[in-house]
């Protein structure tokens, strides 16, 4: 009878810390707001990470949640994917850093009609020809052709007349920077009378590598002075080229000084300015989609980095005469479409190599 009681005993108190040390299940966590960054790269020192830090900064400032999720590949697949996890973690607003979200912003705003999307750097489509934003999406551009366009007229009339553009992938983001430089070089060099010369090329990714490294050393060997850097992280190895070489670069997307001393300037996205306008609407009960906003100079979307620049003779008076002429829609300048080949936007003063 007493080995009966024991075992009773014995066993209720197995239960009861059983009960007591068991973990229970963990609530899943909860993201208000939710970023996808286009690669599992955050920290490229450019464009995703800018987004990032600007949408962290403002979720933070106003008592919201937020979670930057990162795709196992660069795929459309693999973008719906990430923004399927937000979704499942609650995600009310979720925004795409970068074009090559575009076919997957435009697949996901129907899937998730509940959830409002912002992308920046592009406009939804399909994998065709067609174009929408639904309702529930804003797509935000930026006039990178203006961005260029300065740090071109500015490299030349800080006396370099030797330059080279490289880009990443030919998307019309990065097009547009360069056409804009070309221009903004063409401007430059008529104005003074001055033979310029550009090397122009699309290296077709993002990533660095040996092969833009060496490309990029070579540019410097050949003699050309500054490399206007247009590509994500692959910047990072144009400027180690160019630290080896001697050379400067021009940074692209936001500050990019911080990164290596060969920077002289930066064209920019003022990305921390779409971020606090659209999240402050959302943030608002004002966000309303179905249409797509071009940042310009004309709202303060881009500029020239002047700040940490490092030019001899070009001055932030220059600067902001040049801006200004952007601002009051005194400049006109070409786009990515309606352009053949980058030749024609050159002028009698410049040669492209």
């Amino acid at each position: 009878m007493k080995r009966n009681i024991f075992i009773l005993v014995a066993l209720i108190c197995t239960l009861i810390m059983a009960s007591c040390g068991a973990d229970k299940p963990e609530k899943p966590a909860e993201y208000e707001i939710a970023m996808i960054a286009d690669s599992s790269e955050i920290e490229d020192g450019s464009f995703t990470q800018c987004t990032w830090e600007s949408v962290e900064g403002f979720a933070g400032s106003n008592g919201l949640t937020s979670k930057c999720y990162t795709p196992e590949e660069s795929t459309k697949e693999a973008y719906l994917d990430s923004i399927e996890k937000a979704v499942n973690n609650k995600a009310k607003m979720i925004v795409l850093a970068g074009s090559n979200f575009e076919t997957a912003a435009f697949s996901a705003q129907s899937m998730y009609p509940d959830v409002n999307f912002l992308l920046i750097d592009g406009v939804p489509h399909d994998t065709g020809d067609k174009y929408g934003a639904a309702s529930n999406t804003i797509g935000v551009i930026f006039a990178e052709e203006q961005a260029g366009y300065m740090a071109g007229y500015a490299a030349v009339k800080d006396g370099y007349h030797k330059l080279g553009f490289m880009g990443g992938k030919s998307l019309p983001p990065v097009k547009r920077y360069g056409y804009g430089f070309v221009q903004g070089v063409a401007a430059a060099a008529q104005e003074l009378e001055q033979k310029v010369e550009i090397t122009y090329k699309y290296m077709e990714t993002f990533e660095p590598s040996e092969d833009v490294k060496e490309e990029a050393a070579k540019w410097y060997e050949d003699g050309v002075k500054v490399i206007f850097a247009c590509g994500g992280r692959m910047g990072n190895a144009v400027m180690d080229a160019a630290e080896e070489c001697r050379g400067k670069v021009i940074g692209a997307d936001n500050d990019q000084s911080y990164l290596s001393g060969t920077v002289i300037t930066s064209a920019q996205k003022e990305i921390d300015v779409v971020v606090n306008d659209m999240l402050s609407n959302y943030a608002d009960g004002k966000y309303v989609g179905g249409t797509a906003f071009n940042y310009t100079a004309q709202n303060g979307g881009v500029s020239l980095q002047m700040d940490n620049a490092k030019f001899t003779s070009f001055g932030k008076s220059d600067y902001e005469k040049l801006f200004n002429k952007l601002k009051n829609g005194k400049i006109e300048l070409k786009k990515d479409t309606g352009v053949n080949k980058v030749s024609e936007l050159t002028g009698e003063w410049v040669t492209i190599k």
